[in-house]
């Protein structure tokens, strides 16, 4: 997904579990993790031999399930023991906050057509449900929303309401994409068998910035 999109998830995600005292903290924290994977992008701009290794390597281990959860420990080791300060105060809580603000980051992406490597180093194909275009406001504004209240209620009930919220919102709209996704490879198998190409490959992905429209393409002997 976007950058800005991955900035509201991870603030949101990190903010929802964080302590109430630290929420803007979390909230920018969060934010910074939700963009972190991303980061790569810079070095194999300038390292990447073609424009197709720039898209493969990019979403590989920087956007790792079995690498992540390393890169959060050390992050939240790293705070924990020379930062001194709300990490150390509430770390159960802050490790699970810094976790989940990366792992999301890949585990949406992996809704979008392009693939992600959610196991480099092994190599399974790339992840790609494809439900969801690369913008989807629909499913950034829960989010957007979620932490603009967040930053200003800080610590007040509303806050965590507000980002609850905004987060089953936003997987809602997640779990309706694959619901609409499998609804319209169900009418194309229909097209396409009364055509004659039962068999060919084919395969569909949402319309920019909505779940409602959808293409489907088939490869046809």
């Amino acid at each position: 997904m976007d950058s800005f999109t991955q900035i509201v998830l991870g603030g949101a995600v990190a903010a929802a579990i964080a302590p109430a005292g630290h929420r803007r903290a979390a909230l920018l924290a969060g934010a910074a993790l939700g963009t972190l994977p991303d980061l790569d992008a810079l070095l194999l701009g300038i390292t990447a031999a073609d424009p197709v290794a720039l898209m493969t390597e990019h979403r590989s281990y920087s956007h790792s399930l079995l690498v992540l959860p390393w890169v959060a420990t050390l992050i939240w080791w790293l705070f924990k023991r020379f930062g001194q300060g709300r990490v150390a105060q509430a770390p159960t809580r802050w490790f699970w906050a810094i976790l989940l603000a990366l792992v999301t980051h890949p585990l949406l992406d992996a809704f979008t057509v392009y693939g992600t490597q959610l196991w480099w180093p092994f190599n399974p194909p790339p992840t790609m449900w494809a439900s969801v275009f690369i913008i989807d406001p629909l499913y950034t504004v829960w989010l957007l929303i979620a932490c603009a209240v967040a930053w200003f209620a800080r610590a007040r009930p509303l806050a965590q309401k507000a980002l609850v919220a905004g987060l089953v919102l936003s997987c809602g709209y997640l779990g309706w994409s694959l619901l609409a996704k499998h609804t319209v490879e169900r009418q194309a198998d229909r097209a396409l068998a009364a055509m004659g190409l039962a068999d060919a490959p084919r395969f569909s992905v949402a319309m920019p910035f909505n779940t409602l429209l959808w293409q489907v393409v088939a490869m046809t002997p």
